[in-house]
């Protein structure tokens, strides 16, 4: 993935980290917090991980020590994560909003 700052990396529309959020689907990496996600304007997929104040955007690989590489960052102020590796459950809150996620 390569593109400009809040910008798509498959088609390049500008993105919000609350955009992203709304086009997550399911938590498929409940240990890392990974999230399976679309982009609202290509449909294309993505992949985030909501850390503090951010939802970072990139690519979840590896099998047998998975990790996840970060080429994106969005900002998103007073934006919380709370994650529950051992429950298979992620939940994130921002501006008033709340996404949960949990592992099928």
């Amino acid at each position: 993935m390569t593109g400009k700052p809040n910008r798509c990396p498959l088609c390049g529309a500008h993105l919000t980290a609350e955009e992203t959020l709304d086009g997550a689907s399911e938590l498929i990496d409940a240990r890392l917090g990974v999230i399976a996600s679309q982009c609202p304007h290509c449909q294309g997929r993505l992949e985030l991980h909501p850390v503090a104040n951010a939802v970072e955007l990139g690519y979840l690989f590896g099998t047998t020590q998975p990790r996840f590489e970060v080429k994106l960052t969005l900002p998103c102020g007073g934006l919380q994560v709370f994650a529950d590796a051992e429950a298979g459950t992620l939940r994130v809150v921002a501006s008033g909003r709340d996404w949960s996620f949990a592992e099928a």
